[in-house]
């Protein structure tokens, strides 16, 4: 029996990846009317998708399955067999890859989902041929089966789709004004009159002239076959002669051109406002409405009139966004929006805390006139970023990409975007700034970070901290002033005082630019520990929404921090910490006044200028430069001599080297690069953490000696941790697990590779337990290779009673 069921889930996938599966009436239970058998016979936005077997059982019965339109499709209704099959014949010719499914009434056309694209009913499209859409998650397509007669799939794409070309958008509302058009044209007919029409129609519309030619063009090619008397030249004609007939004719009723000579210089264009909106002199919106009488009357829909003035297209992902402009007593309030903003009723509700007149009454009003103000009006379109740095192959920097768009919708965003500013040049830098600085190793590393950040992700190395602690008032957050003003001023420098999402949330922003971040005391300790961790991975924690999966924030960059304590502190229970961090302790600036009071001089009037400085260098030589970092980081790897967590600091510190090396070969900085990389030696001394199997051996000595009340001796203590039995020092287990956490098992398998536990053969395998008797009891123990206990300095024989 299995056999005989058809596989409609591979017919389905084929055409619509993931798409979910539904059942549809169908003629199921007596059931004859069409209209009604194309319904859901469930609610299919929370029915499961249905397996094959449900699906062929479900048709028995003479019910029709729907697929519901999954993520990256796009379809196109034409509900006309006529026109239908010469829009199939135009896709073909012009090689548009596609899925075309034939229904009893035209043709349904597949395509990739296109962020240009939304969903309508009722449209004429540039051709002249009246469409429905339907968008991904927002609708179903009857799927072909034994029981759907006139419904089959007639073409399907071996190429991957293509997004649906620009002559199939929409242009204007079928119901109020249908299409001029009588394809197809087999005699001479009223060919010349209905292509001025549409072409009039179009331009109206706001589609340039180069789209509207282009458009007629392929209507002509495969829609008119009697072409006797009708030459192609003519398509030209008919739309030059409506483009200019709609320049001379701006008084024309079918439409009204608004212009406010206080706004000329900002829009740069005219605007026409849809009918039935019209706008006062002193920018008030109204509907005016005319009854059959010809009485006018007008009723107020908003005291400002907002203008869409530029549409944006995110580069990074599918996404629009609009910049919306209103008057304000005398100045123009712009707001960048997500295209959901004019179209949602709560999101629009948001922008009355920025003053547009908008409230419960009228929200629906506008956001009809913005949809129409759309669809008329041709919006300049540009390419926008939502964050900075890296971004697929361009890297956007605040003064340097002027043909992007950076958007800056919350204010903590616009604020980062103020810090990039520029004062002074290159050398005026190195004199007033850096010329201070330079006797100062830890001072040096921390600004050679601040350049640094922007390569690592060429460099292919994971976004690390460099954190500098010390005593009140050593000059911490001088120097970190100091490695901001690489790329603008102090706006660029917050506090550890915020949440985890909004230090995720910048980090995200900047993306490629180093995170500054000042006094750790001021923060959540349990915060310190998880950005920690989470900063290093470069990617946010997953959040769910109703809807599924929030987007995951991500970033490739430096984190530049200070405070009184060290960030492996916080977080030194677990090992991991400290292979991603670079720990920079005590003073990092000399203590003289003289010098300080320069510094900030030179910072006041020096900033900004040495990023862009460096980061033009790198983008023009970076090629040949890359090669020269490896030599940098195998150097640091011996260094490590295969400690696994220097090994992973050596690659960041290699690359805060090598940032060194080119700032002194190509820019000229006086930089001592030995004494950089002899300042990784003293790190590397001063840090324990690198070596955290033994700083954890030494933490439970310590522990152990603090308590000895707990050990084991002659007598079983009430808090069990340890045995002291002839000269050996033996663990307990459950002590291991309550003192180590999460990272007993690391620990403990490490311990004995290095031999600071003493390991036997059990069953084949090298543990580092046994059995011990002791006062007549018997106990699982860990034994400690006392040679280690002794060089760390700890003695436990001396409380053995006899």
């Amino acid at each position: 029996m299995q056999a005989s069921i058809t596989r409609y889930n591979d017919r389905v996938n084929s055409l619509m990846p993931g798409a979910k599966i539904i059942k549809l009436i169908g003629y199921t239970r007596g059931n004859k009317d069409y209209q009604k058998a194309k319904r859901a016979a469930l609610k299919w936005k929370d029915s499961k998708s249905l397996n094959d077997v449900e699906i062929n059982d479900w048709i028995e019965q003479g019910g029709w399955i729907g697929a519901v339109i999954p993520e990256g499709r796009y379809l196109i209704d034409v509900d006309n067999e006529l026109l239908g099959g010469l829009l199939k014949d135009l896709l073909e010719g012009e090689n548009i890859h596609h899925h075309a499914i034939k229904t009893p009434k035209g043709y349904h056309f597949i395509f990739k989902e296109s962020q240009k694209v939304t969903q309508y009913q009722g449209y004429i499209n540039r051709l002249g041929i009246q469409t429905d859409s339907r968008k991904s998650e927002a609708g179903y397509e009857v799927f072909p089966t034994i029981n759907t007669e006139g419904r089959f799939i007639v073409t399907e794409s071996l190429e991957p789709l293509d997004e649906p070309p620009q002559y199939l958008y929409k242009v204007w509302n079928a119901q109020k004004t249908p299409s001029p058009m009588a394809y197809p044209y087999k005699t001479s007919g009223s060919r010349d009159g209905d292509f001025y029409d549409l072409a009039r129609r179009l331009l109206t519309c706001g589609v340039s002239k180069k789209d509207t030619i282009e458009s007629l063009e392929l209507a002509y090619e495969y829609f008119v076959p009697y072409k006797d008397d009708f030459p192609l030249s003519a398509i030209k004609e008919k739309v030059e002669s409506a483009y200019k007939k709609i320049n001379e004719g701006n008084s024309s009723p079918t439409k009204r051109i608004i212009n406010f000579e206080y706004r000329e210089k900002d829009i740069g264009k005219n605007i026409v406002i849809p009918k039935p909106f019209k706008v006062s002199g002193n920018d008030t919106l109204f509907e005016e409405k005319v009854d059959k009488d010809g009485n006018v009357t007008k009723k107020l829909v908003s005291r400002k009139t907002p203008y869409i003035t530029k549409e944006f297209n995110n580069i990074e992902r599918p996404q629009v966004l609009y910049e919306i402009e209103w008057a304000e007593q005398k100045r123009i309030v712009k707001e960048v929006v997500p295209a959901s903003t004019i179209a949602v009723k709560k999101e629009l509700l948001e922008l009355s805390e920025k003053g547009l007149s908008v409230n419960d009454n009228n929200v629906k009003k506008i956001i009809t006139y913005f949809d129409q103000y759309l669809l008329i009006n041709n919006i300049c379109h540009h390419y926008a970023v939502e964050r900075l740095g890296h971004i697929k192959d361009k890297f956007i920097h605040p003064l340097l990409s002027e043909d992007i768009e950076i958007m800056a919708i919350d204010y903590g965003e616009k604020q980062i975007i103020e810090g990039f500013k520029i004062r002074g040049t290159v050398d005026s830098w190195k004199k007033g700034v850096f010329e201070h600085i330079k006797q100062s190793p830890k001072a040096v590393i921390m600004v050679l970070a601040s350049f640094a950040s922007v390569i690592i992700k060429d460099l292919k190395v994971q976004p690390f901290i460099v954190d500098l602690s010390g005593t009140t008032s050593q000059g911490k957050t001088t120097t970190l002033k100091i490695a901001a003003s690489v790329w603008g001023n102090d706006g660029l420098i917050s506090e550890w005082n915020a949440t985890k999402v909004s230090i995720e949330r910048k980090a995200s922003y900047l993306n490629s630019f180093p995170l500054f971040l000042d006094d750790t005391r001021k923060a959540d300790e349990r915060i310190l520990k998880d950005v920690v961790y989470q900063f290093s991975g470069g990617r946010s924690k997953g959040r769910g929404s109703l809807k599924g999966s929030q987007r995951e924030y991500t970033w490739n960059n430096i984190l530049l921090s200070t405070g009184e304590v060290s960030l492996n502190e916080y977080a030194k229970n677990q090992g991991g910490a400290a292979a991603r961090i670079i720990p920079l302790v005590d003073e990092p600036l000399p203590k003289s006044q003289d010098n300080i009071v320069k510094l900030y001089e030179g910072m006041e009037n020096n900033y900004g200028a040495a990023g862009i400085g460096f980061l033009e260098i790198w983008m023009n030589h970076k090629k040949e430069l890359i090669s020269e970092y490896h030599k940098f980081r195998n150097y640091y790897i011996d260094k490590a001599k295969g400690n696994e967590v220097l090994n992973r600091l050596a690659g960041y510190y290699a690359a805060i080297h090598f940032t060194g090396s080119i700032l002194k070969n190509k820019m000229g900085f006086e930089i001592d690069l030995k004494v950089i990389a002899d300042l990784f030696d003293d790190i590397v001394s001063e840090n324990k953490s690198t070596d955290k199997p033994m700083q954890f051996l030494e933490e439970i000595l310590t522990d152990l000696d603090s308590s000895r009340q707990d050990i084991f001796y002659d007598y079983l203590p009430q808090v069990h941790k340890a045995i002291f039995k002839k000269g050996q020092l033996y663990l307990m287990p459950a002590y291991l697990t309550r003192f180590l956490g999460i990272e007993e098992k690391a620990t403990r398998r490490e311990w004995l590779k290095r031999g600071l536990t003493v390991g036997k053969q059990e069953k084949g395998s090298y543990v580092d337990y046994r059995q011990v008797k002791h006062k007549g009891k018997n106990f699982r123990v860990i034994p400690l290779n006392m040679e280690y206990v002794l060089e760390l300095g700890f003695d436990f024989e001396e409380l053995t009673v006899n």
